[in-house]
């Protein structure tokens, strides 16, 4: 053996072990051969997903929503000069504000709930996840036979109808089954399967819960086969007024428009439906009792003030008749007094007015409010106009400014007394025909389809999903799979040249399923015999090729073909290669080597008996063992008889000379090995020949196999001539066009 040669096995001082490509662009066509490598995969994970969610779009529960429009009109205040104060203070946006809390707020909300019993949760007991989808088919009251051994459960049709159902208040949020009887009886059990009482259909029907607190029910309706089960919770009121609140959504279409939407989605459509027109009716009926209640307390509040400014009016006149009587003259007054006491009646009515709106504010609102600082602010505004007009005043006669007080008195307090009794009146005919300042645009009306799912979208949705998640499997498995698929590791990492990259063959796949399967025990099953212009047998002649200048420096003709683990094509290689060298006028003995499981001679169509251990072991001579194919071109030397002892064997001196003997009578000779890794044949085969090389096939190898496999053959002083990495897949299209020494020969893209 040449230990000159320059071949290494692991070599850490070599630039190419363990350096990484220097390859940081991202190729389009490796990733795209990668998805197409692992098609199966993301075609799997892709319709499992698809499957998922047309069973979601099945099964889930159809969600339907119901909305209602309500107008909510400008209010006028009930004492003139409110509406732009407020106006001016930026009110019109609170407003709405303000009906929409009130809309959601309990009084309406409640008063829902107790008029629709929506504290008392009934419904059919369904099996489970299948049921709803199956029971949603029927329409209400059309009843389906229930499955065998499943009475129990609702398959579609029934429904309960109870008006009433009173617990005691431990027991409330708990189950309670009712089963349904004969002739629209039926059976309330509790949460333990306790009886608690009987009852029939139309009837109200009590009895004494643990602890002797009274329980009652009272159902309308029953419609279900006898047997049928229903479960039934009474809920806290509380809490199902503060769920309604939750899922109840309003808001304003538009901004300051007074126009809001009241929308409510849930799985029954007419229960939501219900429950959108109850909420928009509660809140126009407590619209209406506000506006009621406005007007009588503003119309009490003109009651007592009314008295007052009438006994203001009849003062200021006694006192004008009484100076005129006094003076004995009419009032005489000039044309500058005449504009005086307009802008000083004027003056005095604002003061008047402002003065009754603060008093109407102080009943709805506290000092510190917005408004009452805001009205305040106007009147001392007015006030200071009133004492630089009085200023003014001075520079009259004194008889004409007597004349012009009096006369103002009259005119601001009959002015006044006269809106405040023309507003009481409107107060009164308001009362008597009160209408609200909100109005129902569009009532709520039973939705022809759900909103969720929809259905078109799920599909499409989970196609997307499923080809995303298909490709991250794939992309995820190549990441953490540690198997070799390609020759780049293997020279990059160990060092090792790749001799022939064999590609995938659907041939030979055939061909290894026949001799699993035993079928035609004679007869060569041979690929470069069945299949000569096959990619694989191509990559193959180049290995020829190679091995022909590599055996220039070895030590002997005697070419070992070696692997890691079973299963990774060592012995289609080795007759492959026998056979193709051969075809050169080659003389060429193939031994299996394998006195474990050797199967070569299933694949020429010979016997196993005689062969190398009966050659070893004295019991035959080379010769008698040998099976000469082929015209004798090829000669086969099958495993024998398989020995209890086949490390000692290979370890004999006879199994030396045979070697030996081959050696001066062929050309080659070509040994398929056992495998490398937990086994020392092959490392006593190893040292007898003059090439070895180390087969590595793609998908089953991990890069730590081949290391560990190399390194223990280095520990013998084997030296390994290169790697021959079989069975590599032919979606990696860059291996498709003399890539690593494999020219497929014939193909066609």
């Amino acid at each position: 053996m040449d230990s000159s040669k320059p071949n290494v096995l692991i070599a850490p001082q070599s630039p190419l072990a363990g350096a990484p490509l220097d390859n940081d662009e991202i190729d389009l066509r490796e990733l795209w051969d990668t998805l197409l490598e692992g098609r199966w995969l993301a075609l799997g994970v892709a319709s499992a997903v698809l499957l998922a969610g047309a069973a979601y779009a099945w099964l889930a529960t159809p969600i339907y929503r119901a909305d209602a429009i309500v107008q909510v009109e400008e209010r006028k205040a009930a004492i003139p000069g409110l509406d732009e104060l407020s106006a001016a203070l930026g009110g019109g946006n609170a407003k709405s504000l303000a009906e929409i809390e009130i809309i959601r707020s309990r009084t309406v909300v409640g008063r829902v709930v107790s008029d629709l019993g929506l504290d008392i949760h009934a419904r059919p007991r369904r099996f489970p996840l299948l049921g709803p989808a199956l029971a949603r088919r029927h329409e209400r009251g059309e009843l389906t036979s229930a499955w065998p051994g499943f009475r129990r459960f609702a398959w579609g049709g029934e429904y309960v109808e109870v008006g009433r159902l009173a617990v005691p208040a431990r027991q409330e949020g708990k189950r309670l089954i009712l089963e349904a009887g004969q002739n629209g009886a039926y059976r309330l059990y509790g949460e333990r399967g306790q009886l608690l009482l009987q009852g029939q259909v139309g009837k109200p029907a009590e009895a004494r819960a643990q602890g002797g607190q009274p329980l009652s029910i009272y159902v309308r309706e029953l419609v279900a086969a006898p047997g049928t089960q229903f479960v039934l919770v009474k809920k806290p009121f509380n809490q199902v007024v503060a769920e309604l609140q939750k899922e109840l959504k309003v808001s304003e279409r538009g901004k300051q428009t007074g126009i809001l939407q009241v929308t409510l989605e849930g799985p029954k459509a007419q229960l939501a439906v219900d429950i959108v027109n109850g909420v928009v009716n509660a809140y126009l009926r407590q619209n209406v009792e506000r506006q009621s209640e406005e007007a009588s307390h503003m119309l009490a509040f003109l009651d007592q003030q009314l008295p007052e400014l009438k006994k203001q009016l009849d003062t200021a006149e006694a006192a004008l008749r009484e100076y005129k009587s006094r003076t004995g003259a009419a009032v005489d007054i000039s044309a500058e007094g005449q504009e005086m006491l307009s802008r000083a009646t004027d003056i005095e009515k604002q003061i008047s007015e402002l003065e009754l709106q603060r008093s109407e504010l102080r009943q709805r609102f506290t000092e510190q409010h917005p408004l009452f600082i805001a009205l305040n602010q106007k009147l001392n505004q007015v006030r200071q106009q009133r004492t630089a007009l009085e200023g003014q005043f001075k520079n009259l006669p004194e008889t004409e400014l007597q004349s012009i007080r009096l006369v103002r008195n009259v005119k601001v307090a009959n002015e006044l007394y006269v809106a405040l009794l023309n507003r009481a009146q409107e107060l009164k005919v308001a009362k008597a025909g009160t209408i609200g300042n909100a109005r129902a645009l569009d009532p709520a009306v039973l939705p022809i389809k759900p909103v969720r799912p929809r259905k078109p979208l799920v599909l499409a949705l989970s196609l997307l999903l499923g080809a995303f998640a298909g490709a991250v499997a794939v992309f995820l498995r190549k990441s953490m799979s540690r198997m070799l698929d390609s020759p780049d590791r293997i020279e990059s990492q160990l060092g090792l040249p790749v001799y022939a990259t064999i590609p995938h063959s659907r041939t030979q796949s055939t061909l290894a399923s026949l001799l699993q399967q035993k079928a035609a025990t004679k007869g060569l099953r041979i690929l470069c015999r069945t299949a000569p212009q096959d990619p694989a047998v191509e990559s193959l002649r180049s290995l020829r090729t190679s091995l022909q200048f590599a055996l220039l420096e070895a030590g002997n003709n005697i070419v070992a073909i070696h692997g890691p683990t079973p299963e990774i094509g060592k012995s289609f290689i080795a007759s492959n290669l026998a056979f193709l060298m051969a075809d050169i006028g080659k003389r060429v003995l193939l031994i299996d080597a394998d006195l474990r499981k050797g199967h070569m001679h299933g694949v020429v169509g010979v016997e196993r008996v005689p062969g190398l251990a009966d050659v070893i072991s004295g019991q035959c001579t080379l010769q008698d063992a040998v099976h000469p194919l082929e015209d004798g071109r090829v000669s086969f030397l099958a495993t024998g008889t398989l020995p209890p002892n086949p490390a000692e064997l290979l370890v004999h001196g006879n199994f030396v000379a045979l070697l030996s003997q081959a050696s001066k009578q062929y050309d080659y000779v070509v040994i398929d090995t056992p495998p490398t890794l937990n086994l020392a044949d092959s490392i006593s085969i190893g040292k007898l020949a003059g090439t070895n090389f180390m087969v590595v096939r793609g998908g089953h190898n991990t890069l730590q196999d081949v290391q560990i496999a190399c390194r223990r053959m280095q520990q013998s002083d084997i030296v390994i001539s290169g790697v021959i990495f079989n069975d590599l897949s032919l979606t990696t299209s860059r291996y498709r066009y003399g890539g690593y020494y494999a020219y497929q020969y014939g193909q066609k893209r």
